[in-house]
């Protein structure tokens, strides 16, 4: 009987391990993912700044703007709490209408997604 038991409780402490090994191995998973995730926020939120700086040169200059650097600098920090990319292009396009610079929207969205791709690869390497 007491062959049995010590197998018995063996056999429990080994599932206990196990189950505690894999309680162990799923939470630092779980931080990991966590941890990827806001990197991976981190990045992106970097890029689009750096996206908004150079999408704001583009604008400057487009625009005729005697300060190209100032209002780049400004629809940067603009950008910050404003972070959809469609209250940027409202922002653009308002922009551009008070300077009379015709562009369509889909202009202003295909400059945005080629700066942010590029500014995307040279942060990878």
């Amino acid at each position: 009987m007491c062959i049995i038991l010590s197998a018995f409780n063996n056999s429990l402490l080994n599932e206990g391990l196990k189950q505690g090994m894999l309680m162990i191995t799923m939470r630092d998973r779980a931080q990991a993912l966590e941890m990827k995730y806001t990197q991976e926020q981190t990045w992106l939120f970097r890029a689009e700044a750096r996206r908004n700086k150079l999408i704001g040169l583009w604008a400057a200059e487009t625009m005729g703007a005697q300060d190209p650097l100032g209002y780049a600098t400004n629809l940067a920090e603009w950008g910050v709490e404003h972070p959809t990319d469609v209250q940027l292009i409202d922002r653009l396009r308002q922009d551009f209408t008070a300077a009379n610079v015709v562009l369509n929207e889909d202009e202003i969205t295909s400059r945005m997604h080629a700066l942010l791709i590029e500014i995307l690869e040279e942060m990878r390497t």
